[in-house]
């Protein structure tokens, strides 16, 4: 390769992958001060490395008249404009695969957090409060658990939780049969599974679609007791109908890691609640899911420019993007 090519890291990357760049000729590797690009010079990079922090939007790209690629460190997207990347005609790829053993771990996490009232306990006894009578929890031996979304985390998601005896059930209209089969989970409609799991998690990108896919509308009617917990993207739960279902009881208890707004606001009506179960959006933040995120991220960057390979490139083909939901109720 004659001229080399620019390559700007606006955010954390493992030691390892930095070296991995910087070993390769062809490669000029530089990094900034913060992970925002409002001041950064782009006029002459190729290639963006970016987490979550750093929004791609139109202004980006046009000022980045050379950039060729953005790869984001995560499994999310939704800071990357990708309508502005395919009329500008910039690649965009990311790391789906790095984050699901962390996520998978830490739904559960709150799952157990909920089920055993471990926090409210936690606090208790912090406190001086030796009182068990409040702190009943239940088992999850033969109970119903409804996964929404069952992509590489939900399935993953699956199997823990047929460790514990439960029965999985699945909604995901865009998986073939061949994904329930792994999860060994029993594919039902939205509607059944809202009315007949014992706990509930979501798992599933933030779109047009999945904004606010659990609402009022849905809160009215959904399995009284039923815990739920969200590790994907803030919007999918409307946080206020959340709010009035815990409330009137409807809901039993929440392990929420995802906000409509984050920072989470110290006002959020979330916070009031003891069984709630709140987390600062930790579900890659593992040291082994940033080595692997780093890495992949590094490597899909070098066979880009080697031979112009890709992979995990966005928008998705399907699972959830862009889609028109027939069966989505509106708030």
């Amino acid at each position: 390769m004659s001229e080399k090519k620019t390559v700007l890291i606006t955010d954390r990357m493992s030691p390892e992958a930095l070296l991995t760049l910087s070993a390769q000729a062809f490669l000029d590797v530089k990094k900034t001060e913060s992970p925002y690009l409002q001041d950064v010079d782009l006029s002459a990079v190729n290639a963006l490395l970016i987490r979550s922090r750093t929004v791609i939007d139109e202004a980006v790209f046009a000022r980045a008249k050379k950039l060729q690629v953005v790869i984001t460190s995560t499994s999310g997207f939704d800071h990357i404009d990708l309508n502005a990347a395919q009329k500008w005609g910039v690649t965009v790829m990311f790391t789906p695969e790095a984050n699901v053993q962390s996520a998978s771990q830490l739904t559960w996490a709150l799952v157990l957090a909920c089920t055993n009232k471990i926090c409210q306990a936690h606090r208790a006894l912090k406190s001086g409060i030796w009182d068990r009578e409040p702190l009943i929890g239940f088992e999850l031996h033969r109970k119903t658990y409804g996964i929404v979304g069952l992509g590489r985390i939900g399935q993953q998601v699956a199997e823990i939780a047929q460790s514990f005896g439960m029965n999985v059930i699945a909604f995901d209209p865009y998986c073939d049969e061949s994904a329930f089969r792994r999860a060994q989970a029993l594919r039902v409609s939205y509607d059944e599974i809202l009315k007949t799991a014992d706990v509930l998690s979501f798992h599933v990108p933030k779109t047009s679609e999945t904004n606010h896919m659990l609402n009022r509308s849905h809160l009215d009617y959904i399995h009284r007791g039923v815990i739920i917990v969200n590790t994907s993207r803030g919007s999918v739960i409307n946080e206020q109908d959340l709010c009035e279902a815990l409330e009137n009881g409807w809901v039993a208890a929440a392990g929420l890691d995802v906000f409509e707004k984050e920072p989470l606001q110290r006002t959020s009506k979330l916070l009031n609640f003891p069984q709630v179960v709140t987390t600062p959006h930790c579900g890659a933040n593992t040291q082994e899911a940033f080595a692997k995120a780093s890495e992949q991220a590094a490597l899909k960057l070098i066979r880009f420019f080697m031979d112009a390979s890709t992979s995990d490139t966005l928008p998705p083909k399907a699972a959830w993007y862009g889609a028109v939901s027939p069966w989505k109720k509106e708030d």
